[in-house]
């Protein structure tokens, strides 16, 4: 048992270290400009290890070749894993500002609109973590109040408010799950990509057209295509090999 779980520590070491080789290998290519080769090495990365300066890089090497469409798809992977990461945020907010496609989404309720800005720049992990602190707290508190630290009446008042942020922090990370497992999203990559009525590729049936860059949310597969609904509520279908799902 011991020698099994040595194997798996040293596994796990000559991975990491073999990972890191390939990124310093990245990162060379990237500081004397050979931008393919290093999204070579980004990309291989990519397959096996979710970092979200592994994407930065990634995107700033996709950028730097013109690829403004899998740069956002780049740059959208990082901020999955590090919404509050500065760079991330710029350099997808940079990229965002030059691609053609501005769409706007409706405007929601001013509650609302607040609520989705904090959300989207918290991670599962970090609402695991809150909820944990909170259900720290609240064990303290049955501690103090078991050592006669407090007052029935403060005891029961502080409970009752822990257990009501404890509701709603529950809620917030059930909604930030279905949002990051049950939905899938996307980036067009090619230069421009027709929406279909249905999935059947007829010169008759585009209904409109969107670039590189687009961003849209994958609510049906078949066959080799995609369903997809726009941020302004347009839907269609579209070819998946000339997309990115993030």
């Amino acid at each position: 048992m011991k020698f099994f779980i040595y194997l798996i520590f040293i596994n796990s070491i000559l991975l990491s270290q073999s990972a890191d080789s390939l990124f310093q290998l990245a990162n060379r290519y990237y500081v004397n400009e050979q931008f393919d080769k290093a999204i070579d090495e980004y990309e291989e990365l990519a397959k096996k290890y979710e970092n979200e300066d592994l994407y930065l890089n990634l995107g700033n090497s996709y950028y730097k070749i013109g690829q403004l469409g899998n740069a956002i798809w780049a740059y959208e992977k990082g901020y999955l894993l590090a919404p509050r990461d500065n760079d991330i945020n710029y350099n997808l907010n940079f990229v965002r500002d030059q691609i053609k496609d501005r769409i706007i989404p409706p405007e929601d309720f001013f509650i609302i609109s607040i609520y989705r800005s904090i959300i989207n720049k918290l991670t599962l992990i970090d609402l695991i973590t809150i909820l944990g602190l909170l259900i720290l707290t609240i064990s303290v508190l049955f501690f103090l109040q078991w050592k006669r630290r407090f007052s029935n009446k403060l005891y029961s008042t502080f409970n009752a408010i822990l257990l009501i942020v404890i509701f709603i922090i529950s809620g917030i990370m059930l909604d930030k799950y279905w949002d990051v497992s049950d939905r899938e999203h996307g980036i067009v990559t090619s230069i421009s990509l027709d929406v279909r009525s249905s999935p059947i590729s007829r010169g008759e049936n585009i209904v409109f057209v969107i670039h590189e860059g687009a961003k849209f949310e994958i609510i049906n597969n078949q066959q080799g295509w995609y369903e997809i609904s726009l941020l302004d509520g347009k839907k269609g279908w579209i070819f998946s090999k000339e997309v990115r799902k993030i």
